[in-house]
């Protein structure tokens, strides 16, 4: 399977919120490209490499674009906020948060933004693995 070379005026073109090139510079979206290659991976021996065999390397792309995009809308949020916000009120200005938990489903931290629920939703069908029947073995005869 062939490595994905990040391009930033694709990425740009596709994600028009990241245009602005003095904000977010090929440096700065290849640093969170590279930090979405830490989920996705991007080399043939990596374990979750998604195969497509029209396109081998279509799939994967779109993931790591995908997955820079859901880092790069995580790291523009207000600084402090620790998750999704649940509630918030005027009055007296109130807000609350949905803290993401350790021992909580993965899927949580990801469906923090469009992109990464999109992400999530495209990497259902690589998460899906074998059954385990545990029990014992009866035998007559011992």
């Amino acid at each position: 399977m062939a490595v994905v070379i990040f391009d930033p005026d694709k990425f740009r073109e596709i994600y028009p919120a990241y245009s602005d090139e003095v904000k977010f510079s090929d440096e700065y979206l290849q640093y969170y490209f590279d930090l979405a290659v830490g989920f996705v991976g991007n080399t043939d021996a990596d374990s979750f490499a998604p195969y497509d065999p029209e396109n081998k390397i279509f799939l994967r792309e779109r993931l790591l674009y995908l997955a820079t995009c859901h880092l790069l809308t995580l790291d523009q949020q207000p600084e402090g906020q620790p998750g999704r916000i649940t509630s918030a009120s005027q009055g007296s200005v109130s807000t609350s948060f949905d803290l993401l938990k350790a021992n909580t489903f993965v899927g949580d931290w990801w469906a923090q933004t469009k992109c990464g629920a999109m992400y999530w939703t495209m990497t259902a069908r690589f998460r899906v693995g074998g059954r385990f029947y545990g029990g014992g073995n009866f035998h007559p005869w011992g």
